[in-house]
């Protein structure tokens, strides 16, 4: 029923070639992690791939140092669209996406469009965990917490490093398993959100 899933992401760098961002894509996948969970929030399955990366084929230093990833790792990696179809498969027909910060699904549907792989109209539903623990946590309008931050409120137990999409989708479904009876605040993200900036690839 849930799909909790985080993306690392990979963006321009001037490596003393240019390192022009493309505008129909700043930020492009190169990880995605997912956690199952059923109506009841057990988990159910776990997802973790790299994706080869044609945008941006070189890791911004910044990336390779936060995330850990390696260019090595990611050379041997399959190409987005084969990835995603996997991750489709995992996620099912029913399910709704949950997200720590509404920019995942922003950046997905970005790179979906960019390879023109969505329909004209399409509808996803999804909830921001983040915006539900600041709910829990009775922040004021506009405040946000980080995710490391919000395991440590709720003394979660860390096994799995950060900025890792597997590490972050899994901490996501602990913290949504403990504060989803906040309000699941349930969004609506379509095409109109998408300014259409696509190429072929």
């Amino acid at each position: 029923m849930y799909t909790v899933v985080d993306f690392e992401f990979n963006q321009a760098f001037d490596f003393g070639n240019g390192g022009e961002p493309d505008s129909a894509c700043r930020f492009e996948i190169i990880q995605i992690g997912a956690v199952k969970l059923d109506k009841n929030f057990n988990e159910t399955a776990r997802f973790s791939e790299f994706i080869r990366p044609r945008i941006y084929r070189r890791l911004h230093p910044y990336v390779a140092k936060m995330t850990g990833i390696t260019e090595s790792e990611l050379k041997k990696a399959d190409e987005f669209e084969n990835v995603y179809k996997r991750f489709c498969d995992f996620s099912g027909k029913k399910h709704i996406y949950c997200v720590w910060g509404s920019s995942d699904i922003r950046v997905l549907y970005r790179n979906l469009s960019y390879y023109n792989m969505i329909p004209e109209n399409i509808v996803a539903e999804y909830i921001d965990v983040q915006q539900i623990m600041a709910m829990y946590m009775k922040y004021g309008r506009g405040r946000s917490i980080g995710l490391k931050n919000a395991v440590e409120m709720l003394e979660i137990d860390v096994d799995i490093p950060f900025h890792n999409a597997l590490g972050d989708a899994v901490y996501t479904a602990e913290i949504f398993k403990r504060i989803h009876q906040c309000g699941n605040g349930i969004r609506v993200f379509n095409s109109k959100h998408i300014n259409k900036k696509s190429k072929s690839r």
